[in-house]
């Protein structure tokens, strides 16, 4: 978990840095793709300032690994039981499945609809294996963003699997 604090007090730091004071009538107003493009430079720049390995997927998802898992990585079909915590770059959580039942979602890859860096990003996991992965708006809620994700956010899942069927 030492590497999931550390995620999180570089976001926490980046948001800070990023989102200034400023006060507008639409509170979004400021999120555009140039304030996300700077919030992505920022956490990649602190990754690579703490010496952490960054990994890109072959669709552009960016990620630092944690653990590595056995076995087959996730793909179409699979039934995936996953431990997650989604949070804004500023280490605010908006999701976690520690927030549900038995701390875990299970889904089947690619038929239940999770967002596209989600789905793509996953698929470099194994069983056991755990990563943070930086998925940018346009592969998370894009311009619009959904419920209490606002637009041109990108995010951060650290995501464990913890079986695949």
């Amino acid at each position: 978990m030492k590497f999931v604090l550390k995620i999180l007090i570089i976001a926490l730091f980046a948001g800070i840095f990023a989102t200034g004071c400023n006060k507008n009538e639409d509170p979004y107003a400021g999120y555009t793709p140039a304030r996300e493009a700077a919030l992505i430079k920022s956490w990649l720049d602190g990754m690579v300032a703490k010496k952490l390995n960054i990994d890109t997927t072959s669709t552009g998802i960016f990620y630092v690994p944690d653990k590595v898992g056995t076995g087959a990585t996730v793909k179409a079909g699979n039934k995936v039981t996953v431990k997650y915590t989604g949070m804004f770059l500023d280490g605010t959580v908006f999701d976690a499945s520690a927030l549900r039942g038995d701390g875990t979602m299970t889904y089947v890859h690619k038929t239940d609809r999770l967002i596209q860096g989600w789905e793509e990003g996953i698929e470099v996991l194994s069983k056991g294996g755990s990563a943070a992965f930086l998925i940018p708006s346009a592969k998370g809620y894009g311009a619009t963003g959904y419920s209490t994700i606002p637009p041109y956010q990108p995010l951060i899942f650290i995501i464990e699997v913890v079986n695949i069927q």
